[in-house]
């Protein structure tokens, strides 16, 4: 599927999308539009644009979401470094609830974003030191919404090529998902 510079590709869980950019280059340097809207996003309006800067290798964030009513849309982009993205689909009504799917996402790797539904968990471990992402959401930032699940939980089934060297304290402590 390709719009005009934005290709989208649909991955193993529903409604999930890997993206790649379409660069262009000349003797000014590189121009890459990291959105526009088309028929497969017609419903995404973008509410909030963060970045995030991670200087060290082997940097874990998440696995995060947000409740309702607060549940978001969100496209990232991994425009510095590379990082080992997962999406854990947490959405009781969909064909792949439980299921996971993990990608490196980066400017030198297959795909450099990645697009994930309201109701899935989102993390990523950065697998080089001096990664810069690029967050587009369709709701705002809601603290009292916020929530996560252990990255490290064995019910998720999850496999982290390594091990984090920093994680935050919130993010160690999520709960577990229960019987």
């Amino acid at each position: 599927m390709e719009s005009s510079r934005l290709v989208h590709i649909p991955l193993s869980i529903e409604g999930v999308f890997a993206l790649s950019l379409d660069s262009r280059s000349d003797e000014r340097g590189t121009l890459s539009r990291i959105w526009e809207k088309s028929e497969i996003f017609k419903n995404f309006n973008v509410v909030e644009m963060s970045v995030v800067k991670n200087p060290q290798i082997n940097t874990l964030r998440g696995l995060h979401f947000q409740n309702k009513p607060f549940t978001e849309n969100k496209i990232i982009y991994c425009i510095e470094g590379q990082v080992y993205d997962v999406i854990f689909d947490l959405r009781v009504e969909s064909v792949t609830y439980f299921q996971h799917l993990a990608i490196h996402i980066g400017p030198d790797s297959k795909f450099q974003g990645i697009y994930i539904p309201a109701g899935c968990a989102h993390g990523y471990l950065t697998r080089t030191s001096n990664t810069s992402l690029i967050y587009l959401m369709d709701v705002g930032y809601s603290a009292i919404h916020a929530s996560g699940i252990r990255w490290n939980d064995p019910k998720l089934g999850l496999e982290w090529p390594h091990q984090p060297e920093v994680i935050s304290k919130r993010d160690e402590n999520w709960p577990l998902i229960l019987d």
